[in-house]
């Protein structure tokens, strides 16, 4: 076949040498000499405008090109090229070609829509269909037919590398001899591995066992330069009114469940290391904004750099379950760094959610941690007047607006409370006072004790008859000094001082069984 096209080629040149001046018209391709119009080879080249030509011709001869190219800015003929620099398709329309030395492109696309609204026009379209390759994952008990692809999870086998070999895990292995999996998991290159009734053989290493419509390996070898594995610019100018989306990502498995028998499933894009001690990527997704808006006022990169469209009325689900769904061991979900500034909030909810952020997991330390936050001249937490914060029902904090007062109890309105805290100072509180802090000591009171309950904040003293003077000392010694009040149960007076370390009594001879009670307010 090539022997047979370059005879023709060589025969449509040396016939346009000839005639310069003469389009290369497949209307008159009869007319040249040894081209015949229903020659394959030659309608490929013609049909659609035009070709240009580069043979090898005798030492000495300059090349001879048969060029179709128009002017710029005018209609473009479609072909198939053969340049210096390698073999293109070039589709050109009104716009122009890229021409010139410095263009190394193996194929190019630069077309124009010609239909009318109801015709869908791509530059380039693949449609892909798989069919075959499945593979379902192994378990015991279940029943596996001759005929069957399955993934062994954690099995490792051999594959030729270069003249050697490489080892790879979760390969796929076919029965020979149908039945249940017994649990014995196949593993290794073997062709007759027995599993109970089921024998195994293997099938592949499964590193190849994907089906990709678009596929692009690039190579960055030692000596080149910049490299970009894919180059996606987006020039949009639209002249009239519409809607021009620079990109879109559509990934729809018919609304239909997948039994791919895949750890990686479903994945719209997909990032994943090389093995181990490899890294990826350094930003998944990066917006920046340096390259656009330096120096500007307001350096922004994007409007929204995760947009998801949808209206609370919408019929359907825009997702089904999560917008953010982190099953890893990262350090955080979402974190900003220190030194950024957010006009109102780091995370901002104006939904109509049932709940604005709930937590069902087991926490170690806390639900909500500001140890190491600052808040200048705000606040760690505002909750709106009235609002309360509820432990499931068993207690309630927050202001009460019925009587104006900051309340602790089960209930968030009227007087069912159990401590408030009323705007204006006062404090109230719906059962006893009583302070649990520590127990003070006694001294100079002979046999006299303190009894149980007694703390630096009220107590009684079961004083020795007979005795005339006793002094309490806190256990916790006051910034100031403390305000007391006493009386004695046999009614006789008490005079002393107070201090911020205690208190001094004196009192006449007290009979027996005597109390004497002490208040002591003050911090």
């Amino acid at each position: 076949m090539f022997q047979k096209f370059k005879s023709i080629a060589v025969a449509a040149v040396l016939a346009l040498a000839a005639v310069p001046a003469m389009a290369w018209d497949y209307s008159q391709v009869g007319s040249y000499p040894n081209i015949d119009a229903n020659n394959v080879e030659a309608r490929q080249l013609v049909t659609h405008g035009g070709a240009t030509l580069m043979l090898p011709l005798p030492s000495g001869v300059a090349p001879y090109f048969v060029n179709v190219h128009n002017l710029a800015n005018t209609p473009q003929p479609d072909g198939i090229y053969i340049t210096p620099y390698g073999p293109y398709v070039d589709y050109c329309s009104i716009g122009g070609c890229l021409d010139g030395n410095h263009l190394r492109t193996t194929m190019l696309i630069n077309t124009t829509t010609q239909a009318e609204a109801d015709a869908q026009e791509n530059a380039l379209a693949i449609n892909f269909t798989s069919k075959t390759g499945k593979t379902v994952a192994y378990e015991v008990g279940k029943q596996y037919n001759i005929g069957d692809r399955v993934k062994v999870r954690y099995s490792r086998c051999e594959f030729p590398v270069g003249g050697g070999t490489s080892s790879e895990e979760d390969c796929i292995y076919t029965p020979v001899v149908a039945g249940v999996a017994a649990g014995n998991r196949p593993t290794g290159n073997g062709q007759s591995i027995q599993d109970g009734p089921v024998t195994w053989r293997f099938f592949g290493a499964g590193i190849n066992d994907g089906k990709t419509a678009l596929n692009i390996a690039c190579n960055a070898e030692e000596g080149s330069g910049q490299i970009w594995c894919t180059n996606f610019n987006f020039s949009v100018r639209y002249k009239g009114a519409g809607t021009a989306w620079g990109e879109e990502k559509d990934c729809n498995n018919g609304n239909e469940d997948s039994s791919a028998g895949s750890r990686f499933f479903m994945a719209c894009t997909f990032y994943g290391g090389g093995g181990a001690g490899t890294f990826p990527f350094l930003a998944h997704q990066f917006v920046g904004s340096g390259a656009v808006n330096a120096g500007g006022p307001q350096p922004w990169g994007a409007h929204s750099f995760i947009h998801i469209a949808g209206e609370p009325g919408d019929t359907g689900s825009v997702i089904k379950d999560q917008v953010l769904l982190d099953a890893g061991n990262s350090g955080s979900t979402i974190r900003a760094l220190a030194g950024r500034r957010h006009t109102d909030a780091f995370l901002w909810d104006e939904s109509n959610s049932t709940r604005v952020l709930r937590a069902s997991g087991s926490h170690a330390v806390a639900g909500i941690d500001f140890t190491s936050a600052q808040f200048p001249s705000g606040n760690a937490v505002i909750l709106p007047n009235g609002s309360f914060i509820n432990w499931a029902g068993g207690g309630l904090i927050g202001h009460n607006g019925a009587i104006g007062a900051f309340t602790i109890g089960t209930s968030n309105s009227g007087e069912t409370y159990s401590v408030a805290a009323h705007d204006n100072g006062d404090l109230s509180y719906g059962n006893h006072l009583g302070s649990r802090g520590a127990r003070p000591t006694l001294s100079a009171c002979g046999a006299s004790t303190l009894v149980d309950g007694a703390t630096d904040d009220h107590g009684i003293i079961s004083v020795e008859g007979g005795t005339t003077a006793c002094a309490l000392n806190f256990a916790s010694a006051r910034q100031k000094k403390a305000s007391c009040t006493f009386w004695m149960t046999s009614g006789q007076g008490v005079s002393g001082g107070t201090s911020s370390a205690g208190v001094q009594l004196f009192y006449p001879s007290a009979p027996l069984y005597t109390e004497i009670h002490y208040h002591c307010l003050g911090r």
